[in-house]
């Protein structure tokens, strides 16, 4: 039977890290694993339409409510994690690093922010996603993106300043022509031809539950990245990324999901290896 698709992304960002990407699954499994993640939030006294996220800021109403029934964010975290790593689903995660330090790049960018390389992390998430369709016989596929928290500023996609539809426009080239070569070294051709919608769909993660799920994913990975490589100790993000790491996509990793379910660009061995040291 030939797969209707779809990946659910959103964005996190830590100083010069952005980690962008979410969860790939068929589309008819959504409602159920939707029903799952709200059974989570009534087990907590959340009611069903509760935003759940990664970070969740102190006077976030859901916040507020799981501490006036006494129960602390990392435990709906841990449940969130327990959650997703026993679905029909794949975590892919970017982790893009702004480098551009020197005098050089700074006459040359501007003004430099991590957000402006989305757009390239998005097209490694969806490298792996071409993949992924193509190896399932997929029908068709679908991408619906957390609304970028991106405010007013622009976001530069190698050399060409985009402005506010930068995401849209990058879509609408990647339709035409591919994204490009992948973890299994092959180019699938354009998304067009994989079965791709045609535009990418814009949602918002405070209403809706896959986009809840794929913050909690992205948010989790940035956090375990940004703490190995700052050299902070943190068993219980260890602990959540184990568990994780059974949904990563790890068709093509060397081993596993390296490089396949996670990325981080650009190339840092330095740091990949302190990553695989920090979960054996």
């Amino acid at each position: 039977m030939r797969a209707n698709l779809s990946v659910w992304v959103d964005e996190s960002e830590s100083g010069d890290l952005l980690a962008i990407g979410g969860v790939v699954l068929d589309w008819n499994s959504i409602p159920a694993v939707c029903q799952g993640w709200r059974g989570i939030k009534r087990a907590f006294r959340l009611p069903p339409g509760a935003e759940v996220k990664w970070s969740l800021p102190r006077k976030h109403e859901t916040r507020e409510i799981l501490e006036k029934e006494g129960y602390a964010t990392k435990q709906l975290l841990e449940e969130a994690i327990s959650f997703i790593s026993q679905q029909e689903l794949k975590c892919i995660v970017c982790i893009m690093i702004d480098e551009r330090k020197s005098w050089l790049n700074l006459v040359t960018w501007g003004r430099t922010t991590v957000r402006h390389f989305y757009c390239e992390g998005l097209r490694y998430v969806l490298q792996r996603v071409a993949e992924e369709c193509s190896h399932r016989n997929g029908k068709s596929c679908t991408v619906i993106c957390d609304t970028p928290g991106l405010g007013s500023d622009k976001i530069r996609l190698r050399s060409v300043w985009y402005g506010p539809k930068a995401v849209e426009d990058a879509y609408a080239k990647w339709y035409a022509q591919g994204v490009g070569f992948g973890p299994g070294s092959k180019d699938f051709g354009s998304l067009e031809s994989l079965g791709f919608h045609p535009s990418v769909l814009i949602g918002d993660a405070s209403y809706h539950d896959m986009l809840q799920i794929a913050d909690v994913v992205v948010g989790a990975t940035r956090q375990w990245v940004v703490n190995v490589r700052d050299s902070k100790g943190d068993a219980w993000i260890i602990q959540q990324i184990k568990k994780l790491s059974a949904v990563y996509r790890k068709d093509s990793g060397k081993p596993d999901f390296w490089g396949d379910g996670l990325v981080i660009w650009p190339r840092n061995p330095g740091l990949w290896q302190a990553l695989k040291d920090s979960l054996n």
